[in-house]
């Protein structure tokens, strides 16, 4: 295995604590000297639910903020270039590692968070977020380039919202093809290093307008809060780089909200029909392409979902480029 700088190491190992779709983690790692290379990694794409790779690519995001976040705990500078590599599609981005000032108090903070981000599927408190919260993470988005819509429980849209959401999940729950891919990455083996185990899935709420998604391996049911903040990420555009931009953007509202002790958990399935897709943003008058629908809310602190280390992910890179 050729040696990593121990820098570099923590940094891949922040930045694959990352979240993605049904905890896939589709990224691949390729490390010279203090130059990484990311790739998405087509073999953990939902083929079914993501044909395009929009959410593969908003995972990769992810992992890519994490990743300058963690560069900047080190000291480090991250200079990026995302996007286009015409004789390299699976390429998301370069970056180089440079010597850079200490870091000052708000990027530390935003490091820290990187390892008390996690996704809270279970019951929040029922009231919507304190407005400091909401103000904080909204400029979290445009600080990457999207724009984080609000859906506050009084909106009439809220509603309308929650019957696109359990339309698509009826959909989606018709398709064998998608009933067994999620399946098949949900209720995991507790020894697997990816997908989401049984017991982080949450229990199917009772009440058709909660604000979560259901999944077909939930356990038990609850009741579920009525109140917290929904809230919907876009970008100008609907191209892959809109989406390794929306991945950075939506990591970014994440570890902000997680410093005002707001989890969050995804509503996917109604951005992976492109009827309903096109029905939300209809709803909700965007003019951007909506790329996230997210539960906002405060809750105890659930456990981590399983990741891959950061030798098996370098691990992997080199396999792929040895076939």
């Amino acid at each position: 295995m050729d040696v990593v700088d121990s820098r570099v190491e923590r940094i891949l190992r922040a930045a694959a604590s990352a979240p993605s779709v049904h905890n896939t983690q589709p990224w691949r790692v390729e490390v010279t000297g203090r130059t990484v290379v990311l790739r998405a990694d087509p073999a953990r794409q939902l083929r079914h639910s993501d044909p395009s790779g929009r959410e593969m690519l908003i995972s990769c995001g992810a992992f890519l903020f994490n990743a300058r976040t963690a560069a900047r705990r080190e000291s480090l500078s991250a200079t990026v270039h995302v996007l286009p590599a015409r004789d390299d599609p699976l390429l998301v981005a370069t970056m180089r590692l440079e010597p850079g000032p200490v870091p000052n108090t708000d990027e530390l903070e935003l490091a820290v968070a990187i390892a008390r981000r996690t996704t809270s599927r279970v019951p929040f408190d029922d009231q919507p977020l304190f407005t400091d919260a909401l103000l904080a993470i909204g400029q979290a988005a445009r600080d990457e380039g999207a724009e984080l819509r609000p859906v506050q429980p009084s909106e009439p849209a809220r509603a309308e919202v929650m019957t696109l959401v359990r339309r698509a999940e009826a959909l989606a729950a018709e398709d064998p093809a998608t009933r067994g891919e999620e399946l098949a990455w949900t209720a995991t083996d507790a020894d697997r290093a990816d997908g989401i185990p049984a017991e982080l899935l949450g229990p199917a709420a009772v009440d058709d307008g909660a604000p979560v998604r259901r999944f077909l391996a939930s356990r038990g049911s609850a009741q579920f809060e009525q109140h917290s903040t929904m809230a919907l990420l876009s970008t100008p555009g609907d191209s892959p780089r809109d989406w390794v931009a929306a991945g950075q953007a939506l990591e970014h509202v994440l570890l902000v909200a997680i410093t005002y002790f707001v989890h969050a958990s995804f509503a996917t399935t109604v951005l992976e029909n492109p009827t309903t897709r096109h029905d939300l943003r209809r709803v909700l008058s965007l003019d951007e392409a909506p790329q996230m629908l997210m539960r906002l809310g405060y809750s105890s602190l659930p456990r981590h979902a399983p990741r891959r280390t950061e030798e098996e992910i370098l691990r992997e890179a080199r396999r792929q480029a040895a076939r």
